[in-house]
């Protein structure tokens, strides 16, 4: 019988990092992890994690599988050393599917 998943699931590293504003000092945490398939998953699991560490840090950009976070202390990193086969694209890949302009020239 197959499953709705294509893959199993495979350990991958979160790693955050935290750098005092003030004084540069950092620090940093990292954890194996399941990294979610869907981006929209992922940056969620992120802010949890790191929401978990840093209470007051707020989501300010999110891409591939990596997250910016800024509280009144710290700047923060957080991200997966590897993302799931599903999200992966090579340098060079054509998009599914091409955005039209907004406004016109």
């Amino acid at each position: 019988m197959e499953t709705a998943r294509s893959q199993p699931d495979r350990f991958t590293v979160l790693t955050i990092e935290a750098r005092d504003l003030d004084t540069d000092a950092r620090e940093q945490s990292v954890s194996n992890v399941v990294a979610p398939i869907d981006p929209g998953a992922q940056r969620a699991a992120l802010a949890e994690a790191v929401g978990r560490l840093f209470p007051r840090a707020r989501l300010r950009s999110f891409s591939n599988g990596a997250a910016t976070f800024l509280d009144t202390q710290h700047l923060i990193v957080a991200s997966y050393s590897e993302l799931p086969q599903a999200n992966r694209r090579e340098p060079g890949d054509a998009p599914e599917r091409q955005q039209t302009p907004l406004f016109a020239a």
